[in-house]
Formats: C-alpha cells, structure tokens, sequence
C-alpha cells in the first residue's frame, strides 16, 4: 500500500526521517538512501545526512540554485509512505527472514524508477502557447528512510520516500514538482509496487494470496493466519473506527483519520522488550513463523516457485500459460480480440501478462469507452500473476502497434486508450441513427400542426407551449426521419413537450411508448404523457431475440404489428450506454418504428455503462431540437444559477449560491444539514430535500436525518432493526474475479449456472476463499464452492449481484426508498414509501401510489430498502423539489464534479442551501472535473469520419453489415470481401508475431 502526505517544515521532516529503525538496524545496512537521477546530477548519494537533507526541503540545493515558492512559501515535498503487507512484516521481524526487508527496499526503488520516468512533472514556460504547461521532467530527488513499527508499536515495514519539490525541466533549470500527477498516479503506483514486491517475495519462496481487501493487488504470505494479521493490526484497527464514523474511506479520508488517531511516538524505545512483547503475543496466538521461512528457503534453494510449481509437468508452452492464467482466475477463451495469437505462440509469463491485460481492458471497457493507460496497468497488475509493470507496459506497447488498442502513445502524459471493438460499436450507434434519415412517413401533417399542438397542451392541463416546446412537437410529427433527439437542460420542460405529442400520435392511429432508464422515471415519464411505460432494459428484453435474430417468424410478426410506426420516446436519453441504444436503435430499424425521440441533456449525469451516445449523435446530421427557456427556476437565486450553469460558468454559479453557503468542520455536513432540515416545519420539510453527491454522505445524511426527527419527536422514539441489503458496484469482469467476494458478503445468483450447479434465484454468504474458489454458506447450511471466472461472458445483465450486509433502524413515520423492484405489489426500484406503522415484526409501509403493504419478518424487500431522507444525485436527477440543502466536502473530490454539482442544484425550484467543509476547494474540485464519459472516437481522433457520400441505401447496409461493409460497397469493392478469409484479422497479426516474438517471451 501507498500513501501519500504532504512534508511540514523541512527541519522536523529531517529529525523525524532519521529516526525509528529501532528493530531491523541490527539486520540491513543503509537504512536511509538518496534516490534519483536528480538526487544523481547533484552528488546525492548514499546515506541521507539530516542537514543536507533539510536543505534540499527548504528548497536550497547543492549546486547553489535554490527554488523560490509561491508568494515567498516554498512546499518542502511529499512523502510517500511504501507499506509492506502486515504478514511479511511479521515474517521478517518476528522470524527474522532479513530477505524480506531487502525485498521490500529493492521493490520500492523498481516503483520510484518507474514512477520517476512516468509521473514526475514540472510547470514550464512555453512561449508559442505563452503560458505554462506541465512537462514530464524524467528526474526526481528522493530520500528513502526504512522504517520498522506503526505508532502502536507494532511490526509494520514500511519506507518514507520523501519526493523533494524540485526537478529538472527541459529548460535546464530547476522548478517545482507539480504534485497533482503524483496524487492522481496514487493506485498506480500502489499496484506497481505490490506487484515489485509480490514478485520478490515469491522469489524468495514463499507463496502468495490476495489480501482481505485486495485493492491494487494487495496480498498477504500464504500460512499467515488471519488470527496473526488481527493481532498486530491494532493501528489499523483505530483507522478504521474513525472511518467508520461517517462510512467514509477514500484515500484523503485514511490520510485525515491517519492523522487524527495518531499518537505521538515513544521517544526511546526498548527494542528489547518490544521484541518480547511481540513473542508472547505470537505464541498465545500460536504463530510461528520459522516453519514458513524454513520451506521457503527450501524452495529457493531449489528456484522453485509457486509458478514454477504450476507448470510442473506440464510440457506444453500453450499449457503452462493456460495453467498459470487459470491460477490467476482468468480462463483465456478463443477468439478474444487482445489475445489474437494462437495458443502456444507466447511463453507462459507473457501469455499470463497478455490475459491480465485482456480482463483489465474489458473490465474498465465496461464503465468507459476509453481509459487511461495508467488505470490499465494498475488493474491488469491486480489479477497477481506472476507479472510486473514492464511485461504489462510491453504487451500494452504491443498491442498499439498491432492497432488493437488505439489511442496516444505511452509518451503522452495525458495517454487514454481504447479499444477496436468500443470505436466499432460507437461508429455503429451513428451509423444505425443515420440510417433512418428521410425513411418514415410523418406522424401528422403539417397544417394547423401548432394549432393541434397547443389545443392538446391546454387540454392536458398545461401552460401554453414555448417556442423550443412547440418546435419541437411540430419537428417530432411532421419530419420523415426516424430519430429525432431533444436537447435541454434541466427544468425547461422536455417531457411535458412530449405529452402533446403523444396525444395527437394515438389520433393518428399510432402506437406510444414511454421509457427511461430506471423505473420511476419511466412510469413518471409515463403518466405525464399518457403511455404505457417501461424500463429500458426492459423494453429490450421482451424484444432480445427479435433484435439478435433468434426469434420465430411468429414472434417476429407479432413485435412488428406492436412497433410498425409506433411513436417511441426516452426520456433522460444521456444516461443510455452505447451497447443499449445500438440494440434500441437496432430494434428500431428492424421492426419500422414511426419514430424514437430521445430526450435529454448532456450536461447532466451520463450512463453508468461506457459511452456517451446522446452527445455523439448531436454532433451528427441528425433531427434535432433544443429547448431553452427554464420553466423550474423560480426565484432570483435559482434563476442565476441556472444562468451561470447553462454558460457552464461554475464560478459564477458559485457566486450566486455564495448567501446561501454555510461552512463548517470536517466532518460535520451531514449533522448540520440534517439539523437544518429536521428545524423545519413539516410541510416545508417534506418539500425539501437532502443531496448528496455519493453513497458515503448520503448513509451519513440519512442517519443523522433520522437522528434529528427522533430527538424533536418527529418520527417514533422505538424502532425496529433490519438487516438489508446494499449493492455493491463491481462490473461483469469484475465479479469474475476474487477481489470483491470479501467475507460476510451475499452473492445473489441472476442467471443458472448449471455446471457449478447454482440456479437463478439462489444466494450464499461468503465464509472464505479457497484455491481460488469463493466458499458460500447457503440458507439450508450447505457450503458451496463458486468458481467466479467460470461465470458467462457473453449476458446482456449481471450473472451475479454481490451485496454488503448493513443494519439499520426503521422507526414509525421513517421516510425509505426501495433498493429492488417486486413488480407483483408494485414496488419500484428507487420509489419513495413511508412506515406506517410498525406492530411486533409487521412493518405497514405507504408506497408512493398512497397503497398500503404489510411486510412481515422475512418479506424480501425488508432486506430491499434503504432510509432516504438524503438522496445521492444519480437517484435525484429527473426529480423537481421546492428546496434542496445540497451536502459537499472536499474530501469527496472524485465526486465533486460539474455534472453532479449541475443535476443537485437544479433539482430545487425555489430555494437552495449549500453546507460544506471547504466552498473555495469544493468550487476548483467541481471546475476541474466535469463528469463526462469518454468517448472511443474521440480518443482516437483519426479513425475514419462518416462517409458525406453515403446515400441512405449506403446507410442502411452500414446498419446491416457494419460500416467497413457500407465502405466497400461505396467504394464498389464489395466483391472483394468474399476474398477475404473468416480468420483475416488473425492471419494479418501472425505475420506480425515473429518480429515481436522476443517481446512476448518476455525477453
């Protein structure tokens, strides 16, 4: 594990460095070390001597230049903290392997080389740009200090790497390091080094696990037991607690909660009782370690290896890499694009770095269409083969070249990547859209369409249409072209432009649906105009076999009379990935829909999934129409806000909300919030609601909440405890690997597995993991083993769903919102319900309908909900409230982006509070970040663009066959491409095999 600390004064930094190797002095030499090709060009080598050392913090260095800080204050530098895992400590202090100390030394200067070539940045003047840019500078100053116990005394190695804020520049001159790279490269770097010292311990013969929480590729030494981790954790244990406060744990949280329990360090130890202490704990826990360093002796002797051992007896090359691969927990299967070679064609190791690369690439591919080489790396680093960070970059360099992964080149600071399939599958999207231009009969005629428009408006109950509504009705109905995109931000009315629309389309004869991405949305959506409604992900899967060709004639027949001509519409269309609208599209074209209205706004939240298909699609000679004019906004303040933010002026949205900003402690949003909240009166209360821009303020925001109405008498004093269910985020690939499946946790099983002999339905409790194997204790007392990478690859929905157990109290009048659907009762995911009463182990809830529903001890969605007095935004948007008190703290960084900050505020109509621990750092977080996905075809920016010579019959065979297929035949080559073989791709990459075959042995 890394952590990152920014250094205090130079002088204290140079004392409390030096000191602390009280327990391994005796067993390495050099405890503290300068490092650097900086460190190198100014005679720093060696031992760290503490004067020469502080002036290099204070920024005077040896060969007389000296590095002025802003406004006179120079930041001395950033400590990196490289922690050994708590059994190799315990193995190396307790047994005294001295090996092991060594290992961890060698395995922090591998990372600090790769972090000096890759990371460190510097701000230098570029006179054509007239400003400064950041450049990577190739060089560092670095002293290392190895250090032996936590604050608790306990074993704990560990090593300061203390980054000086200097580096040289291209310019010849020193600068200041720009630290942002540094922070932002954190997992990374974590990953590297645990990969670098996995490697080293398991050279020395030991073997390897994951850890509990095997973060970027944690592990622990096999034959620790977990009773010896606990016992000498008591550090960690404090970390945790103070975490645990406020369900928080993000990486500035740990540094915060470091600080806050730390204790000040005994000033002369007593090395020799210490060691004694530790002994007696080991043996009442019966750990010994010298039988684990007595075998790994052995082996090393003998260069065996827990890989080696894998491929013992194997004689195959293409075997051994499968075996290696499957002890990794991946199983390599034919025909995978990153791994185009034929089995047997790449040694082992690179075969087992090849395969990491492969997961890691369709794990982040899930979630983005491109991601940045460096999250690559880390997660291909966290399969824990036996693979470091230079086979990884050599495949990832490899497979550039090949052209299977596209994107800027290792050199480029800001390098993203993407893959073949995810530009295919977005060239795709707006090719299907394009397809149906100028191919459907208009849904009424022009004539007195504006008359028929606003009649319909006044007889809903509506305020007169404004232009952009009425345009865009009038655009909808009369245009010849199937898709048609509706653009606006939020509050101006899109949806309720479209209920006119709808209603002179049924006058028409046609079909209307309603859709949306989450189920209130969809059956709000639905009532507002009149249509039957329905999830997304439902509409596609009542018609999957239609859209992949697997239906019968009859069923084809049957969905063509239901979507001829039918009016189809989607509302907050920007949260649809690009796999979802390519089959809705798809389905589209295929069954003659009359028209798809896709309605959003892409400033707001995007999908979840990878892609950002809304965006892409304005950007093409598509119908579309905007809608401008705020209809939600009601008073000054909120008017401004909006103002600022449809000119994606944060600054000034800030201002505008600047009256209304309350600034408290660390630590202290949710509590002051929700007392703000709870003061109110009732009615005003239920009108306000609570934002949060992540799940750790919203569980905090929601108990406090509750907290509050308990105290004024609000709900009822006496509760009930329940233990439900919280999802997990983990993607497809990543619940086929082990890192998620932590003890205590309940893994629900979506789909049959029949050859593990699971079924749909099922769900087991994780008691351990076991040869790579997850154990599940089943409701009947039966223990199951569940091999996660066996689970399917090719499902539209998850295989499996992997929950935490969280307990939490209901009082009578409690608000809650539901976690899951149960379609029977008419429940929906995301629906807000209230208890009304609770009567011995019956909970009477009111659903949001006004219905009511008993639930007794053991009803399913007892274990499906969640307090929701606070929202998170990604539940909030699409959602109007009178008042809103929006909940935000610096320590959320990743989550304060522009996106997120632009769905909560403009939820609020009237009147909006923000309470935060830091307004000025909270405002250059949100402008920093904007929240948008990526984009495929934008980080490849020289694919080929649409083809301006396409015709519509082009268009139609690009939808049908692809767009390379529509190329062809626009080139008249299309006979050339029954000259080209099934297995083209992977004859064109053989040829390319030999000249990179070094690469690949690993050579």
């Amino acid at each position: 594990m890394i952590t990152l600390a920014s250094v205090g004064s130079a002088s204290s930094a140079a004392e409390y460095y030096s000191a602390d190797n009280y327990y391994t002095a005796d067993q390495t030499q050099d405890a503290s070390a300068w490092f650097g090709k900086g460190a190198e060009v100014l005679g720093l080598t060696g031992k760290v001597e503490e004067q020469t050392f502080a002036a290099v913090l204070e920024g005077n260095l040896p060969d007389g230049s000296a590095i002025a800080g802003k406004d006179g204050v120079h930041r001395p530098g950033v400590d990196l903290t490289f922690s050994a895992s708590k059994s190799v400590s315990l193995v190396a202090m307790l047994g005294g392997d001295k090996r092991l100390v060594e290992a961890l030394k060698d395995s922090v200067t591998a990372t600090l080389r790769w972090a000096e070539k890759n990371i460190v940045e510097a701000r230098v003047w570029d006179a054509a740009q007239g400003r400064q840019v950041p450049e990577r500078t190739g060089n560092l100053i670095a002293a290392t200090f190895l250090h032996d116990v936590n604050r608790n005394g306990e074993p704990q190695m560990h090593i300061h790497a203390v980054i000086a804020n200097a580096t040289k520049a291209s310019d010849g001159k020193w600068h200041a390091v720009r630290n942002d790279e540094l922070y932002r490269a954190q997992h990374v770097l974590s990953a590297v080094h645990n990969a670098e010292l996995r490697s080293r311990v398991e050279a020395l013969g030991y073997e390897t696990v994951p850890a509990r929480n095997a973060i970027d590729g944690a592990f622990e030494i096999k034959g620790v037991t977990r009773d010896a981790v606990e016992a000498f954790s008591t550090r960690r244990a404090e970390i945790l607690a103070e975490l645990a406060k406020e369900d928080r744990g993000s990486a500035r949280e740990r540094e915060l909660a470091a600080l806050s329990t730390r204790r000040g360090k005994e000033l002369a130890p007593d090395a020799a009782r210490q060691v004694a202490a530790w002994k007696e704990t080991a043996r009442a826990i019966g750990f010994d370690p010298a039988w684990l360093i007595e075998h790994a002796m052995a082996r090393a002797a003998g260069e065996q290896t827990v890989w080696s051992r894998v491929v013992d007896g194997i004689r195959g090359i293409g075997e051994r890499g499968m075996a290696i691969a499957s002890v990794m927990g991946l199983t390599p299967k034919d025909g995978d694009p990153l791994v185009p070679e034929r089995l047997g064609r790449l040694e082992p190791k690179a075969f087992a770095a090849a395969q990491a690369v492969a997961s890691a690439a369709r794990e982040l591919g899930e979630r983005e269409a491109a991601f940045s080489r460096n999250d690559l790396i880390r997660t291909a680093l966290e399969r824990q083969g036996p693979v470091t960070v230079d086979m990884i970059e050599a495949r990832i360099d490899l497979l550039q070249q090949r052209g299977l992964l596209v994107g800027s080149a290792s050199a480029d600071r800001d390098c993203m990547l993407t893959t073949e399939q995810a530009l295919a599958m977005e060239t795709k999207v707006i090719a299907l859209a394009q397809a149906g231009k100028d191919s459907v009969q208009p849904i009424a005629d022009k004539d007195g369409i504006v008359a028929r428009l606003q009649e319909q408006a006044r007889a809903i109950g509506l305020r007169r249409l404004n232009a952009g509504q009425e345009q865009a009705g009038v655009a909808i109905l009369t245009s010849k072209d199937r898709i048609h995109l509706v653009q606006g931000g939020a509050g101006v009315g899109k949806s309720a432009a479209l209920a006119p629309v709808a209603a002179i389309a049924r006058e028409e004869g046609r079909q209307v649906v309603a859709l949306s991405h989450v189920g209130r949305i969809a059956r709000e959506f639905g009532e507002k105009t009149a249509s039957p409604a329905s999830t997304v992900d439902a509409f596609l899967a009542r018609y999957a076999r239609v859209i992949d060709g697997s239906a019968s004639a009859d069923k084809v027949a049957a969905a063509r009379a239901e979507l001829s001509g039918a009016l189809v519409m989607v509302d907050e269309a920007s949260q649809i990935g690009t796999d979802r609208l390519a089959r809705l599209i798809t389905l589209t074209n295929q069954m003659d829909v009359g028209k798809l209205v896709l309605a959003g706004d892409v400033k707001q939240l995007p999908a979840i999934e990878s892609g950002k298909p809304f965006a892409q699609l304005q950007q093409q000679d598509l119908r579309q129409s905007p809608i401008t004019e705020n209809l939600r906004a009601q008073t000054p303040q909120m008017q401004a806000i909006n103002r600022a933010l449809e000119k994606g002026d944060v600054a000034q949205a800030f201002a505008a909300l600047k009256p209304a900003t309350i600034e408290v402690a660390p630590g202290k949003i949710a509590g002051i919030a929700a007392d703000m909240w709870a003061d109110l009166p009732k009615e005003q209360r239920d009108n306000t609601i609570l934002l949060a821009a992540g799940r750790a303020m919203r569980s905090a925001g929601n108990a406090a909440a509750q907290a509050s109405l308990i105290e004024r008498g609000q709900i009822g004093a006496r509760g009930i405890k329940l233990e439900v269910l919280d999802r997990v985020t983990v993607t497809r690939e990543g619940a086929r690997q082990l890192k998620g499946y932590h003890e205590g946790r309940v893994v629900a099983f979506e789909t049959n597995l029949t050859r593990q002999g699971l079924a749909r339905g099922e769900r087991g409790t994780v008691i351990g993991i076991k040869d790579g194997k997850v154990e599940l204790a089943m409701p009947n007392g039966e223990v199951r083993r569940f091999d996660p990478d066996r689970l399917p690859r090719n499902l539209k929905h998850d295989a499996v769903t992997i929950f935490e157990r969280k307990e939490i109290d209901l009082h009578q009048g409690d608000r809650i919102r539901w976690t899951a659907k149960d379609g029977a009762r008419g429940l929906l995911n995301g629906d807000i319900a209230h208890v009304a009463r609770i009567d011995g182990d019956t909970i009477t809830v009111t659903a949001s309908d006004g219905k009511l529903h008993d639930l007794p001890r053991g009803d399913p969605m007892l274990e499906r909900l969640d307090l929701a007095y606070a929202i998170n935004v990604h539940v909030a948007q699409g959602m109007t409230a009178q008042n809103g008190i929006i909940m935000m703290s610096e320590r959320e960084r990743m989550l304060n982006t522009s996106a997120s900050f632009l769905v909560a505020v403009t939820r609020i109509a009237e009147n909006a509070t923000l309470v935060t621990d830091n307004p000025d750092r909270v405002e250059r977080q949100v402008e920093a970040r904007s929240g948008a996905k990526t984009s495929a075809l934008e980080t490849a920016p020289d694919q080929p663009k649409q083809d301006r010579r396409m015709t519509d019959e082009h268009r139609m065979l690009a939808a049908i066959g692809g767009p390379a297929f529509a190329r062809m035949v626009l080139e008249n080559k299309e006979r050339e491409l029954e000259l080209v073989p099934s297995r083209g791709r992977e004859v064109g990459l053989e040829r390319d095999i030999e000249p990179g075959r070094d690469l690949e042995r690993g050579r």
